[in-house]
């Protein structure tokens, strides 16, 4: 039997051993998959576990994705254009850096018929998740990316011909009525809170949360009550997950064709919040 884990601090809220564990068992995978509480004092620790072989494979959630990198053997070229990981595969005892989030995110927008081709994009949040929306934004042909965050410094290491960087106290005088948000933070995953304020929010915007637990944050319940079109993070949880496996095994599923039963089965009554 495989095993494979999630790392992550906290890392109680993930639903990824449920959603694994269902697909594994759909594809006829002999693995298990569980979540490991991480700080990081402790990712030395566990990615040992993998190059010693009791672990397959895991995948990094926040705040890991970027300080991880540090531990691995190699990371390949598109994780190391990201500046970002979420997913690790062993190789003859090296562990190698990959970004799947990129791929979700890219899918999620497909899916849900959200085209940003040549138009501007504000991006909430600076971290690891940031810059794998950056990257699939990149891809797609987005014109224009107004990154906002609580640390100047940090969103200006992001900064290129396409992206600038601004304070989050700047959202009133960069937010226009049918701007594309994404949220890109933790904000709303465990309390009622809205990464800007609601008057900033109208119903002519596109608003996504990269947060799939709850599956509404306050956010997104701010744009829905105004009439905006509001996609969570689900989809690109999902997406994200599927590539992971197919990284792992080295075989190509076509679990592509099966996002619509997982998304049931993932579409749980009782989620948090």
């Amino acid at each position: 039997m495989k095993h494979f884990t999630v790392i992550g601090d906290p890392v109680e809220h993930s639903l990824s051993p449920i959603m694994h564990s269902w697909i594994f068992q759909k594809t006829g995978i002999d693995a298990e998959y569980t979540k490991t509480y991480t700080t990081l004092d402790d990712l030395p620790t566990v990615i040992e576990l993998m190059k010693s072989g009791k672990l397959d494979g895991m995948n990094v959630t926040i705040p890991h994705k970027e300080a991880v990198i540090e531990f691995l053997n190699e990371i390949n070229l598109r994780a190391e254009s990201i500046g970002s990981v979420n997913c690790i595969m062993t190789t003859g005892g090296k562990t190698i850096g990959n970004n799947t989030d990129w791929y979700g995110f890219s899918k999620m927008l497909v899916q849900n018929e959200i085209n940003v081709t040549g138009k501007e994009v504000i991006i909430l949040g600076a971290g690891g998740v940031a810059k794998a929306v950056i990257f699939a934004l990149g891809q797609l042909g987005v014109k224009k990316i107004r990154l906002l965050n609580r640390t100047l410094s940090r969103a200006q290491k992001l900064e290129s011909d396409i992206i600038s960087a601004h304070l989050i106290e700047q959202a009133d005088k960069i937010i226009k009525d049918n701007s594309i948000l994404i949220n890109c933070t933790s904000i709303g995953m465990d309390d009622n809170s809205s990464p800007v304020h609601k008057s900033l929010i109208s119903g002519n915007q596109i608003l996504v949360d990269i947060i799939y637990i709850p599956h509404e944050t306050r956010f997104l319940e701010i744009g829905k009550l105004k009439g905006a079109k509001t996609v969570n993070g689900l989809d690109m949880f999902i997406y994200q997950a599927l590539k992971s496996i197919e990284i792992w095994r080295e075989t190509n599923y076509n679990l592509d064709s099966q996002i619509e039963s997982v998304r049931k089965k993932m579409d749980l009554p009782n989620f948090p919040g």
